[in-house]
């Protein structure tokens, strides 16, 4: 008798093209999963980033009895000077000594108008709790010393709160705490002082409404969108020669701080025509709304639809609102 051995039959092409279709359609299910797995991974990231600096700056106010500020210094020859920035003043609470110790803190800061004594050591900073992981913006800008050639320098996604233009708790009443019109109008009345001198710094007693009602840091971390549809880098710690490291000042331009004045994320905001102007709306690429850190050093995320007046009220300080649910 004979045995045959049973037939092989290959894949048809119609059960490999089924096979396939599975495939991606099984793809299709868990990218999206994915991706939002690595976004939540990154949030938690940028949420630490925030919280550190939250603590951060509690550390500076018990070393200095003062919040940090950005500063103007006083110019011997006259000249018009541009001072650190209240990030620059959180160096040695970031583990950051050996840079911190190298600064010179007498000279003018910017890099447009001539030298700086501290681009070399600039140019070598990189702080990593600076950076939103899920910024798609360029980490790094090149700018001229003037003297040493050029520096790649590291352009930061996080920004102190100087206040509301806003009366907090309202939408359209100007306040009247103190103006500063630098390059956009910069508010005297939230936790991070724009542009001040040492006696103007002010302190945890002052946040009369209470820290964990009252904001200080947040992000400015993704594009904004032209009316054309291009994409433009708006944020207030890279632009006109400056870093994250100059604080601004001698009525020009005060950076890595921002002023509420628009809603979050929106499209054209900043006052003026200039892209550095100190009342940038907050953005971020985490969909739906930015981090913030309150003045008690803990962080939660604010969603793009908060009411104005609710972000009015957490930018300023001293306005004595009760803000309700957020």
């Amino acid at each position: 008798m004979v045995i045959r051995a049973p037939r092989r039959h290959a894949f048809t092409l119609v059960e490999l093209l089924v096979v396939i279709a599975i495939i991606g359609v099984l793809i299709a299910l868990l990218l999206p999963a994915v991706q939002q797995a690595r976004e939540a991974a990154r949030r938690i990231q940028c949420t630490n980033n925030q919280k550190q600096i939250g603590l951060a700056i509690h550390n500076y106010h018990d070393t200095f009895g003062k919040l940090p500020y950005n500063a103007v210094p006083q110019s011997t020859s006259g000249a018009r000077q541009r001072g650190p920035s209240w990030l620059v003043r959180l160096l040695p609470f970031v583990e950051q000594n050996a840079a911190y110790d190298q600064f010179v803190f007498t000279g003018d800061w910017t890099m447009q108008d001539g030298p700086s004594p501290n681009s070399v050591v600039l140019g070598q900073l990189r702080v990593p709790g600076f950076n939103c992981p899920s910024s798609p913006l360029p980490e790094t800008e090149k700018q001229d010393t003037n003297s040493n050639g050029a520096v790649y320098l590291q352009l930061v996604n996080y920004v102190g709160i100087t206040g509301s233009y806003w009366q907090g708790g309202t939408t359209n009443v100007v306040s009247a705490s103190p103006q500063d019109v630098t390059y956009g109008y910069s508010v005297y009345n939230g936790m991070i002082e724009p542009v001040s001198t040492k006696s103007k710094a002010i302190s945890l007693a002052s946040v009369v409404d209470g820290t964990s009602n009252t904001m200080m840091v947040s992000e400015q971390s993704d594009y904004f969108y032209d009316a054309s549809g291009n994409k433009v880098d708006r944020r207030s710690s890279g632009h006109a020669g400056h870093s994250w490291a100059n604080g601004g000042g001698a009525g020009t331009w005060t950076a890595n701080v921002t002023t509420i004045r628009y809603a979050i994320a929106t499209e054209g905001g900043d006052g003026n025509g200039a892209d550095y102007h100190v009342n940038i709306p907050l953005v971020s690429a985490h969909p739906g709304g930015v981090l913030i850190t309150q003045g008690d050093a803990s962080v939660r995320f604010l969603a793009e639809t908060v009411n104005f007046a609710i972000l009015t009220g957490l930018a300023d300080r001293q306005d004595g609102n009760v803000l309700g649910e957020f």
